[in-house]
């Protein structure tokens, strides 16, 4: 078990993050190790460092026995670290609905700010979580920046989660 590390306010955690990104690769290895080397293949110095750092912060492991609203919280808080920096702005976010055998599935489509005009083509996305963490809101940043640097739209699909939905809903 790693000993945790105490949380800050998510606005001084992004600046903290974005500060050791900022290192250098040599700086960073000396904090944090040498990253792991797998197939061949290293993995980058400052995506390591995040790594460890979030190794260090989370205190609620689902693997662990976890509670599963406390580990869901705890996530949430994470994605406030992420939402601290300034938001990327949109030509057009929309809540929608995807009617299921099951009722209606939430989804949000997100429409980039794009040069030319015509169709865009869509991607397609659903959030990490592993089926039982995760929502719209937590993963709304990396869905802007998806869809603001591909130029593509971005559905963004949420889906019901266990334990409360047990397989197959």
């Amino acid at each position: 078990m790693v000993a945790s590390i105490p949380r800050l306010p998510p606005p001084a955690e992004h600046r903290l993050l974005r500060a050791v990104c900022a290192l250098p690769p040599q700086v960073q290895r000396r904090i944090f190790g040498p990253p792991p080397r797998i197939d061949g293949q290293t993995l980058a110095s400052d995506i390591h460092a995040l790594l460890r750092l979030a190794e260090l912060a989370r205190t609620e492991r689902l693997s662990e026995g976890g509670d599963v609203a406390e580990v869901r919280t705890e996530r949430r808080r994470e994605a406030e670290v992420v939402r601290a920096r300034p938001r990327i702005e949109m030509e057009r976010v929309s809540s929608v609905e995807i009617p299921g055998p099951a009722g209606a599935t939430g989804a949000r489509l997100y429409v980039p700010v794009r040069e030319g005009a015509g169709p865009a083509p869509l991607l397609v996305y659903y959030h990490g979580g592993g089926w039982v963490i995760g929502d719209l809101d937590t993963h709304d940043g990396p869905c802007r920046f998806l869809a603001a640097h591909s130029e593509a739209n971005v559905l963004s699909v949420d889906y019901r989660l266990a334990p409360e939905h047990r397989f197959p809903a």
